[in-house]
């Protein structure tokens, strides 16, 4: 399974390149093909937005309501280890690659 190149079209990423390409704001990596910086579209930093609101709030809600701090902290870690995770795999996976808003040098 590969993902296409917005500049030469061919299908040259690799998932797990995809979802090291990063965000809009990020310089991207180059097409294997064209050479051209590719990143993640505006989908990606939606989903990434979102998914941090609610992992912050999930955490907020778990730091003062819970009554045992050994078994919340692990929660803690896990929900944000498991935020980091669906990011990752949802960036994998969802989505097209897009042209970077940033300037190049």
């Amino acid at each position: 399974m590969k993902f296409e190149c917005p500049h030469c079209h061919e299908k040259t990423f690799t998932p797990v390149q995809k979802a090291l390409c990063g965000s809009m704001r990020g310089r991207g990596k180059p097409c294997p093909k064209c050479g051209r910086r590719c990143v993640n579209g505006m989908g990606n930093i939606y989903f990434s937005s979102l998914l941090s609101v609610a992992a912050f709030i999930a955490i907020l809600a778990i730091y003062f309501t819970a009554s045992e701090r050994v078994y919340s902290s692990i929660l803690i870690g896990g929900i944000i280890a498991g935020s980091l995770l669906l990011n990752f795999v949802v960036s994998m996976f969802f989505g097209k690659l897009t042209e970077p808003i940033r300037t190049m040098e």
